[in-house]
């Protein structure tokens, strides 16, 4: 694929990737379906950007994801969405899964984008974490009792997630405006290529995320409201001929070996997350770059029979030296028993979101 601009160097979306199929160009103020006006870049991933909105006519923000045209064929997150939005259950666990509020389609230069629109959250977990500041009992208790929560309430709609990454996870607190948050726009102008004709393919200027890192860091426990997000990779129990999306340090044993996998898949993953929002450290460090696939996937195994062969003892003093020094005795027992429950080589051994919901560490 032939280069048509100048290289940017700021944390953006790709530029290449604005081209027939791709990103919908979007600039400050746009309109989308004579509703939602632009006010803020939230963010980007490879399958969309997402931005800070106005609902003209419910005078609200929301939150707007504008998938590239590819990903807008048979989107599967949408069914998906549609599905939960319409199920009559009365699980407490469907307020911590993202709800959609709206979608349509919008046609652009590129192609027909379907455009998603969520409530606002203001942090993720992959911006809560600070390699410095490893996390009290009290805050990863109130976060993983509603990450479970709403992964039965998946588990129980009969889909496994799948991609329960930091980034996955949503935090925010009713009582802080978005507005308040959103920090300055910073643009980077798009500049073609000499002897490449300019078209409306590419916006004016791509900007970095206006959602800072650790917005929420100092919140009060019981405020946050937490929810899983980013139901694209969501699979339905059963179906094996999809295969996970999951990053390959949150895979799962039976995933490596390409063995038959069930919804036990989310809560290796979910062991994983937790402990990582907890220490701020992923539990598989993996190298990554200059590597092969099969190499990364040999040192995960690698690190994973060290852990196994640790034990439950090893497995508490290696978390025990990642946690701050008043984090408790106790604390320390259940947390550590808490994971071990999920995070077993067997599937079968693992316990389920039900039986992790009256675990002692949430309850007691």
């Amino acid at each position: 694929m032939p280069r048509r601009f100048e290289r940017i160097h700021d944390v953006v979306e790709p530029v290449e990737q604005y081209r027939a199929k791709g990103y919908h160009p979007v600039h400050l103020e746009d309109t989308f379906n004579q509703r939602f006006q632009i006010v803020g870049k939230w963010g980007y991933g490879s399958f969309s950007t997402v931005w800070l909105a106005r609902d003209q006519s419910l005078q609200k923000y929301v939150s707007l994801k504008i998938l590239t045209a590819r990903a807008s064929k048979q989107n599967r997150e949408l069914s998906i969405l549609l599905s939960l939005s319409e199920s009559s259950s009365e699980h407490p666990g469907r307020n911590h899964v993202i709800p959609l509020l709206d979608h349509f389609e919008h046609d652009g230069p590129n192609g027909k984008h379907l455009c998603l629109v969520f409530p606002v959250m203001l942090s993720d977990g992959q911006s809560m974490t600070f390699k410095s500041k490893p996390r009290h009992a009290d805050y990863i208790r109130a976060v993983s009792k509603q990450i479970l929560l709403g992964l039965d309430f998946l588990h129980e709609q009969g889909l496994v997630h799948t991609d329960l990454q930091p980034a996955n996870i949503l935090f925010s607190v009713d009582s802080i405006p978005p507005m308040e948050v959103l920090t300055p726009p910073e643009f980077s102008p798009v500049k073609w290529l000499p002897g490449i004709q300019a078209d409306d393919s590419a916006p004016r200027y791509l900007m970095v995320t206006q959602r800072p890192w650790g917005t929420l860091d100092d919140a009060d426990v019981p405020a946050l409201e937490v929810k899983i997000c980013d139901l694209g990779g969501a699979i339905p129990s059963g179906q094996q001929d999809v295969l996970p999306v999951t990053p390959t340090g949150l895979r799962a044993p039976e995933l490596l070996e390409k063995g038959a996998w069930d919804n036990k898949i989310d809560i290796w993953t979910l062991g994983c997350l937790i402990f990582q929002l907890v220490t701020n450290e992923p539990l598989f460090p993996l190298g990554m770059f200059g590597l092969t696939a099969d190499k990364v996937k040999q040192d995960l195994r690698s690190l994973m029979n060290e852990f196994f062969a640790n034990g439950s003892q090893g497995f508490s003093v290696y978390l025990s030296e990642r946690l701050p020094p008043d984090f408790g005795a106790e604390n320390l027992t259940q947390l550590t028993s808490f994971l071990w429950s999920m995070l077993q080589r067997d599937p079968q051994d693992r316990k389920t979101t039900t039986e992790l919901l009256n675990d002692s560490f949430l309850t007691e």
